[in-house]
Parts: C-alpha cells; sequence; structure tokens
C-alpha cells in the first residue's frame, strides 16, 4: 500500500473515531433499539419492566402521565427529529451509525464469555429466538434489548456524564480524578440496582463483582467512544446472554 493510501486510511479511521462519539448520531443509532421496546413491550402491556425505565418515568408518574408511552414516543420523536441533522441526513454519517452499530456488537462479544460459547448459541436458537411468533418468546429478548438503552441512558449518560459536570463545575476537581470517581460509583450502583426490587436477584459476592466491573467497562466505553456504541454493546450483550440461557433451557 503506497504512502497516499495508508495516509487516506488513517484519516478515515480518525474521522470515523471523532463522528462516532457524536451525541446526535449516538442517539440516533439506538432508535431502532427503541422502536422495538416500545411496540414489542410498553404498547402491548407486558407486565414486566426493566428498573431503569421506572425510575426515569418517575416524575411523568408523578404528575399523571402515561409515563411508559410518553417517555418512549417522546425518545423515538427526538430520535427521528435528529435524523434531520446534516451530519444524520448524509450518507457518511449513515455509514457512521452502522459502524458505530457493529462497534458495540464486537466489545459486547469480548465481554461475552467467549466468541466460540456466543457463536454456538447463537447458530443454535438465533432462529428460534428471533423469528418466533408468540409474544411470550420475543420478550424476554425484547427486555434485554430494552434494558440496554435504558440502563445507559440512567448509569452512563446521567451518572457518569452528569457526575463529571457536578465533580468539575461545583467541587472544582480535575477531570481524570471526577472521570475516575464517577466510573466506579456509577459501576456500583449499577451492580445494586439489580439487587432492588421485586423481581430482583439474589445477592452473591461473585454476580456483584461482574457487574460492577462490567459498569466500569460500560463506563469507559460511553467515555472513550460515546452513548451509541455504549448502548449497543450492552445491548448486544443481554442479547447474547437470553440466547444462551434459552437454549441451556432448552437442552435442560
Amino acid at each position: 500500500m503506497s504512502d497516499a493510501q495508508d495516509s487516506t486510511v488513517s484519516e478515515g479511521a480518525l474521522n470515523y473515531f471523532s463522528a462516532s462519539r457524536s451525541f446526535a448520531l449516538s442517539i440516533v443509532s439506538i432508535l431502532p433499539l427503541i422502536v422495538l421496546y416500545h411496540c414489542g413491550i410498553v404498547q402491548s402491556g407486558y407486565p414486566v419492566r426493566n428498573l431503569a425505565e421506572i425510575w426515569l418515568q418517575g416524575p411523568l408518574e408523578l404528575v399523571g402521565l402515561h409515563a411508559a408511552h410518553i417517555l418512549n414516543i417522546a425518545l423515538i420523536i427526538a430520535l427521528v427529529a435528529v435524523l434531520w441533522r446534516s451530519e444524520v441526513k448524509q450518507s457518511a454519517g449513515l455509514f457512521v451509525i452502522a459502524l458505530m452499530m457493529l462497534e458495540g456488537m464486537f466489545y459486547a462479544m469480548l465481554l461475552y464469555k467467549g466468541g466460540d460459547v456466543v457463536a454456538r448459541a447463537v447458530h443454535e436458537q438465533a432462529s428460534r429466538v428471533f423469528f418466533a411468533i408468540e409474544m411470550e418468546r420475543f420478550a424476554p429478548l425484547l427486555l434485554a434489548l430494552g434494558a440496554g438503552v435504558y440502563e445507559e441512558l440512567l448509569f452512563r449518560l446521567l451518572l457518569v456524564g452528569g457526575g463529571v459536570l457536578l465533580f468539575t463545575r461545583v467541587f472544582l476537581w480535575n477531570r481524570a480524578l471526577s472521570t475516575t470517581v464517577a466510573l466506579v460509583a456509577s459501576g456500583v450502583l449499577f451492580a445494586l440496582a439489580h439487587h432492588i426490587g421485586p423481581m430482583s436477584d439474589d445477592f452473591d459476592s461473585y454476580v456483584f463483582v461482574f457487574r460492577a466491573v462490567s459498569g466500569v467497562l460500560l463506563g469507559l466505553i460511553y467515555v472513550f467512544r460515546g452513548l451509541g456504541i455504549a448502548v449497543w454493546t450492552h445491548a448486544t450483550y443481554n442479547a447474547l446472554v437470553v440466547i444462551a440461557m434459552s437454549g441451556a433451557a432448552t437442552s435442560a
């Protein structure tokens, strides 16, 4: 490859890593997940919900609004509106969004137990999970995708992003310390949230530590790669877990 071609490839990579951190492109990239979740879970009245979604709906519930519909429809409208921004309408913007989704899926594979396990689970179970007609079979997968969206909005965008702003602007800490504290605090709260509520998991020290570390890793992806890639990492990881668990239940 010539020096000119090397330079073009390097410039293209740098442009992608810069563009993929755009908040506008990030929120557009999660639009398909929001639409799937709203149509498959919220609109159908499915009784099981993600705790992060419930917490984000709190202010709407206080004023008597149908929080689930208002929150999701508002998100969808906001995301569609961003599609009209010039940076998104261009074919280059759409290509970046596709790459962001793929990058998030790649990180999810790394977070999972290993490529071989993932490949086998997807090969054996993807058809049954993704193409099943009954709502009962779709629901766990849609819930997993929705959790990836709402937990990233709460624990990464609000807690990590908001925490860094709080620590740097109010407490006047330097950015490195602020980011470190926000990441650790968000990771611990992320792990604790899975043990709160009527459908929470029984406490297990290993699982708690695993989730806390995963929360920090997702926070690092959010800080260095942006919200969209963090959401797709989380949602894809959750989907892989659902597929694997479905396969284990079938073979049992």
